[in-house]
């Protein structure tokens, strides 16, 4: 394997630096996203118990021991998993680069640039969700250890035993664990035909090809029996291969489908994710994070370009079988890689389900090894064809700094989201529902904020049923539940929540509209800015629920630190001091936060100072933080007028009481909605 002017460490160094260029400079900054959260609630309530229990009823039970040895060494860090994720996909990178070497040691350039497009290939962008994602890095590095040893024992028959042996145990490892990379598996007898020598004769070398394949066609298809008839798969099986059933039953209906969508998603594949490198919205110095992608493109290329102008140009005189070669195994390797997801119809350019990008992660090994190959065809080589490859690298890289921005904000808004959370309720009953509009954050799902909270609130102790549970109003019938008023109840996995509908919180997060967390109640009806889902949730709502003292304090490694006081801090104290009935402690938290220069930029956020302050009779101010939440906008009015209604109906009546709600009366035209 001739790398010409590099030095040996030369390549490993290159690819782990372009991993960290595309997945790893914001890795200090990132957190935990979807599934996530249910794989980190598991641990921290039942180690590996509880993790056995939580792949068994995901239908991956031999899969826990990957997050089980991560926890072990790791804890709970995000930082940790970012980097264990990342790690595990650079083996699997380097891995890959071997096993290219080994195929065609006189074409060093040629597997580089196909490792490069590998390392970088913009199909899968669930990078960041490191915790869920590193055991498919794990397992894709056991396949290609199990291919690297496989051709070592083919070509040394002296060490057959011991090369076979790790190499059907690597198999193993990762192939009954999970099944993603079983599409793979069909890619063994094409790897030892070109592995082989060439010069032994075709029916010798057919031969040789089948009796190194058969012990691993037996576990594969010792797999294939345990997956489809022994595995125990409680409840639904989310993987069964309805698809292939399908094909299987019906053909006639189901192949010109099949057929359409497989198209689909190999051109999206091959093109699609390439095109999504050049979006125009990219092409933008704003924010600045889109600024830095591009100097991150910009390094990614010229390391590209010195590294493979540095290794030993391509051959010329088997350039032809190279392309054939490289053709084939990677056009079998595309659509093997898919072939899993496409059995339990699932494909990458279907947008009735999110995320399905990972059902596409065992095709970018061969994506990129076709892409090198038609590249290296339709080019003319030197300086055009390394000029197209590291272009394709630096976009992709590009691409892969602006997904990871958009995680890292996540994080931010999730951070933000649950210690505001926590702010505004301290402690809360056991077994109480949240509402909530929506994911709440980006990278977020129902399952996940209902492990996020029982972390927050009950990081030492998930029972089942579960303390506590949210409901997104967007997907779950809100208004039978306030129509029936009887129990609530669902199921996440190993998670069951069971309670009266009555023991309810409602809460509203939009901080694209300048607004902190609120927890609302009929009190709030009024508010404008409540939508319909939200405002039907309303009679749910029981404040209640929330107690003022904290059970256990949010686990550090997880949430992290307590971020700094700003508004929103004050006013989440604000509204728990509200509901304690303590309005002087409300003023000296306002007149705390307006000497630190902070100040609300959503009307409503004023509405409880008003009520502070009228009833620890300060009048005036009361006038006036009423007049700054209903001018210039006027959509105040109603949610003004039952607040002043409160504060006639409250407070005992004063001179300086009647005089400030006959100049609010005066100024909001209250009309009929001031009457009792």
């Amino acid at each position: 394997m001739n790398t010409s002017r590099l030095r040996p460490l030369a390549i490993p160094a290159l690819l782990l630096a372009i991993c960290v260029l595309a997945f790893g400079l914001q890795a200090p900054w990132l957190g935990f996203y979807l599934d996530d959260w249910i794989i980190l609630a598991a641990d921290h309530s039942g180690g590996a118990l509880r993790l056995l229990e939580y792949a068994w009823r995901g239908n991956r039970p031999l899969i826990f021991w990957t997050w089980w040895l991560g926890f072990r060494i790791l804890g709970e860090a995000p930082l940790g998993w970012q980097l264990w994720a990342l790690f595990w996909r650079w083996l699997t990178i380097l891995a890959a680069w071997k096993t290219l070497a080994m195929l065609w040691p006189e074409h060093p350039r040629r597997n580089l640039g196909a490792v490069l497009l590998f390392a970088i290939y913009p199909l899968f962008m669930q990078q960041p969700s490191a915790l869920t994602f590193s055991f498919h890095w794990i397992c894709f590095f056991l396949y290609f250890l199990s291919l690297i040893a496989m051709i070592h024992a083919a070509r040394n028959p002296a060490r057959y035993p011991g090369w076979s042996v790790l190499a059907i145990l690597a198999d193993a490892a990762q192939l009954f664990s999970q099944e993603f990379y079983v599409g793979l598996e069909l890619l063994r007898p094409l790897i030892l035909f070109i592995a082989l020598d060439h010069a032994t004769p075709l029916a010798q070398k057919i031969r040789r090809v089948f009796l190194h394949w058969l012990p691993y066609l037996g576990l594969l298809a010792g797999f294939l029996l345990w997956r489809l008839r022994f595995m125990p798969t409680p409840g639904t099986d989310r993987n069964t291969p309805v698809l292939l059933l399908n094909l299987l039953h019906s053909p006639l209906q189901t192949l010109p489908d099949l057929i359409t969508r497989m198209m689909q998603d190999v051109v999206d594949g091959m093109v699609g994710v390439w095109a999504y490198t050049l979006e125009p919205s990219a092409f933008s110095l704003q924010p600045l994070s889109n600024g830095l992608a591009w100097l991150i493109a910009l390094a990614a290329l010229i390391m590209a370009w010195v590294a493979l102008r540095r290794v030993s140009p391509p051959q010329a005189s088997p350039a032809n079988r190279w392309r054939r070669e490289a053709l084939v195994l990677g056009g079998v390797a595309l659509l093997a890689g898919f072939a899993p997801g496409w059995s339990i119809g699932r494909f990458i350019t279907d947008t009735t389900f999110l995320y399905n990008d990972r059902f596409g992660l065992a095709a970018m090994f061969g994506g990129a090894i076709l892409l090198s190959a038609f590249i290296d065809w339709l080019i003319r080589p030197g300086r055009p064809q390394l000029l197209v490859l590291c272009l394709l690298v630096g976009l992709a890289t590009g691409q892969h700094a602006r997904n990871a921005t958009l995680y890292r904000w996540s994080w931010e808004e999730q951070r933000r989201l649950f210690w505001q959370l926590k702010w505004r309720a301290p402690g809360l009953e056991p077994y109480t529902a949240l509402y909530g509009n929506g994911a709440l954050v980006a990278y977020m799902g129902s399952w996940a904020n209902i492990s996020a909270i029982n972390l927050l609130y009950s990081p030492n102790l998930l029972p089942s049923p579960a303390y506590y549970w949210y409901f997104d109003v967007y997907r779950y019938n809100v208004e039978a539940v306030v129509e029936q008023h009887g129990q609530v109840a669902d199921e996440k996995n190993f998670l069951t929540f069971s309670a009266p509908a009555t023991q309810s919180v409602v809460m509203v997060d939009q901080p694209e509209m300048d607004q902190c967390l609120w927890i609302v109640s009929e009190a709030d009806r009024h508010n404008p800015y409540l939508e319909k889902a939200i405002l039907t949730a309303l009679p749910l709502s029981d404040l209640s629920r929330i107690l003022p003292i904290e059970s256990s304090p949010p686990p550090g490694a997880i949430f992290g630190p307590e971020p700094p006081h700003t508004w929103c801090f004050y006013y989440q104290k604000a509204r728990l001091a509200e509901q304690m009935g303590d309005w002087e402690q409300m003023m000296r938290l306002w007149e705390q936060a307006q000497a630190e220069g902070f100040r609300p930029r959503s009307e409503p956020e004023l509405v409880p100072f008003i009520l502070a302050a009228a009833h620890t009779g300060q009048w005036e101010t009361a006038l006036q933080l009423s007049d700054r939440a209903y001018y210039p906008t006027y959509v105040m009015h109603d949610y003004l007028c039952t607040t002043w209604r409160r504060i006639r109906d409250e407070i005992p009546p004063s001179a300086g009481r009647q005089e400030a709600l006959s100049q609010a009366h005066r100024e909001l035209d209250c009309g009929q909605i001031f009457q009792p």
